[in-house]
């Protein structure tokens, strides 16, 4: 009677009471998932952690293992690398054998005979036969800079040695630069070429001067010869008082030559001047600069490379002295000593 009596005080229905029970297995529910989740998450994370500290102790012995695998692979291909080195060595010896070999038995090349080249072939071939046999394997080449003429018609070569091949042929007195001189008698040329030293001149006056032969001749052949002789002389008369017309000053006549672009160590050519201009065809010459100051422009009768005649001094040369002009040209050594009437510019 009691609890009726509670129960009907307080209203509680069979209803309430359900749902009171509900609601408690509910919550008991929700705190026995949550238990279990966070179990389920603690040994997963455990899991994990144990796998990377193996994977962490796989990757430090296979770092520890890679420097052996790398010394042992290092080892093996040298071994394996020095029998090609070896072969190399051998190959090069072989090669470098072959090429002393060659050079041994180098011989002097053959070809058509030129009539025009004969007297300076013998020459040179003279004079290398009361010297001593040359070696043209290797040669001692002294630095030096000067202008030389041939003394006869001479061959240009290779290589200072008659062995080597024949570049060209140049006439008697033409006019060759020179840097350097080798200690088997031979000029090397600016353009790289050599000369038989034997058979230059430093003076242009002994080359155009030949050696005197003493002949037997007849009154009239010295008659005729002194009639060509004052004929000559009158073609080529001096202005009167060495002045010229035209406002230039009679000089005289002048040796002339020629010169090209300079050799430089590296392989290349200068075609820079002493005062400073870049060389030029019909325009740059060199000259003696006491004679003829740099700047001074000159007048030459019948410009022997066909221009008209005038050209700038801005260069100079040790062996260009006196009444000497050395005219620039791009191919320089294709011309041949000449002389000519030359004429200052006022």
């Amino acid at each position: 009677m009691k609890f009726i009596g509670t129960t009907t005080k307080y209203k509680v229905t069979k209803e309430k009471i359900q749902m009171a029970v509900s609601v408690g297995m509910i919550a008991l529910i929700s705190c026995i998932s949550i238990v279990t989740v966070k179990a389920l998450i603690e040994a997963r994370s455990k899991i994990d952690k144990q796998n990377m500290d193996a994977e962490f102790v796989q990757l430090i012995n296979e770092t520890s293992e890679e420097p052996a695998e790398t010394e042992e692979k290092s080892s093996n291909e040298a071994s394996a690398s020095i029998p090609d080195q070896t072969s190399d060595t051998e190959a090069t010896e072989t090669a470098e054998e072959q090429v002393l070999t060659d050079d041994t038995s180098e011989q002097v090349p053959t070809g058509e005979t030129d009539p025009t080249k004969e007297t300076a072939t013998t020459t040179e071939a003279t004079t290398a036969a009361t010297t001593t046999t040359e070696t043209t394997a290797s040669f001692t080449e002294t630095s030096v800079v000067k202008f030389v003429y041939a003394s006869s018609e001479l061959n240009v070569r290779s290589g200072p040695g008659t062995s080597y091949d024949v570049v060209k042929t140049i006439e008697k007195g033409s006019g060759i630069d020179v840097i350097g001189v080798t200690d088997n008698g031979w000029y090397h040329t600016y353009n790289g070429n050599y000369v038989s030293k034997d058979l230059c001149q430093d003076d242009p006056v002994k080359v155009a001067t030949p050696t005197p032969v003493p002949i037997q001749t007849t009154a009239t052949q010295a008659t005729t010869t002194t009639a060509a002789t004052t004929t000559t002389a009158a073609a080529q008369p001096a202005p009167a008082n060495n002045q010229a017309k035209d406002g230039m000053t009679y000089y005289g006549s002048c040796t002339i030559t020629f010169y090209g672009p300079q050799p430089l160590g590296d392989g290349t050519y200068s075609t820079s001047t002493a005062t400073g201009t870049t060389c030029c065809e019909g325009v740059t010459c060199a000259a003696d600069w006491s004679i003829f100051p740099a700047g001074t422009v000159i007048y030459v009768v019948n410009d022997p490379l066909g221009g008209d005649g005038y050209y700038t001094v801005e260069d100079k040369g040790s062996g260009v002295k006196g009444s000497h002009i050395d005219i620039y040209a791009d191919a320089g050594e294709s011309y041949s000593t000449t002389s000519c009437e030359v004429y200052i510019v006022n």
